[in-house]
């Protein structure tokens, strides 16, 4: 509920608390469809930015109408200049939507490559970067954009669907001059993944003015001992860490607690196991 009672919606709930999950399916960022990208860049754009946030709400709302409108073009059922309206409501929050995206990554890449170094133990060199999927190369130019994505109308009537646009942005992350998703291993595509989690904890933190909150769900498996030593090293100096494992390497002055059919109790404060595999 917000202030006097009054429900709160979820839009004005994002960013209250700054918090970034580690949880086994996020291994789909780095070995899933681009779709896990965009989910990963919306989660803490719009923790960082309520106008992200907004914008891109914005966005799929516009996207969705002007979608509809393309399968009734496809068969016939309206007249093409409708799109115009559609087309230049699109622009604008996809313009914002794509330089905060580009200005993200550009932020968070240098320390991607640094911690996923770490946590990979190799001198494999490692680089992400942001593709937009929209024929454009300047973000602050919105006549030069709508010009650009005007031109594929008809590729878009055709498919009865908006092919271009931030709805289709990836991140391309290389490893060793090849790309991750199609030739990493697992345990390279987890190191990668935890280092974006990382990078954006960081942003997160640094922004914000105070550390954000790290929850990480068995972080651990698909790790070896190496790898497993390094993310302790790494988590170490990052405050308030929450973490769960079913499994037991050595943490120093952690407070532990067991979960067991429901209930949980506290043990001991002391060291806390996590065997890599």
């Amino acid at each position: 509920m917000g202030a006097f009672g009054q429900a709160m919606r979820v839009s004005d709930a994002v960013g209250t608390f700054a918090m970034v999950f580690i949880l086994p399916d996020d291994i789909n960022i780095t070995s899933g469809s681009p779709r896990h990208h965009r989910s990963f860049l919306d989660i803490y754009l719009s923790q960082l930015s309520h106008k992200y946030l907004l914008d891109l709400m914005e966005y799929q709302r516009v996207l969705k109408q002007r979608n509809a409108l393309l399968r009734k073009l496809k068969s016939g059922e309206e007249n093409i200049r409708h799109l115009d309206s559609w087309d230049e409501s699109l622009i604008g929050p996809a313009l914002r939507i794509m330089a905060s995206r580009a200005a993200f990554m550009e932020e968070i890449g240098p320390n991607i490559s640094e911690v996923s170094s770490k946590l990979l133990g190799s001198s494999e060199t490692v680089s992400v970067s942001y593709q937009p999927r929209m024929p454009i190369t300047d973000f602050t130019e919105p006549k030069a954009a709508l010009a650009a994505f005007r031109l594929e109308r008809s590729r878009d009537i055709r498919l009865g669907s908006t092919f271009s646009g931030p709805h289709r942005d990836i991140i391309d992350i290389i490893v060793g001059g090849k790309p991750l998703r199609n030739f990493g291993s697992l345990g390279q595509k987890k190191c990668v993944m935890i280092a974006l989690k990382l990078a954006a904890f960081k942003a997160l933190s640094e922004h914000r003015g105070e550390p954000a909150i790290l929850v990480l769900d068995e972080a651990f498996a698909a790790l070896d001992k190496e790898r497993s030593a390094a993310l302790l090293s790494l988590l170490s100096g990052m405050g308030q860490v929450f973490l769960a494992s079913a499994v037991v390497t050595s943490i120093e002055d952690v407070k532990l607690y067991n979960v067991d059919a429901g209930r949980i109790t506290q043990s001991k404060t002391g060291d806390f196991n996590v065997s890599g595999n």
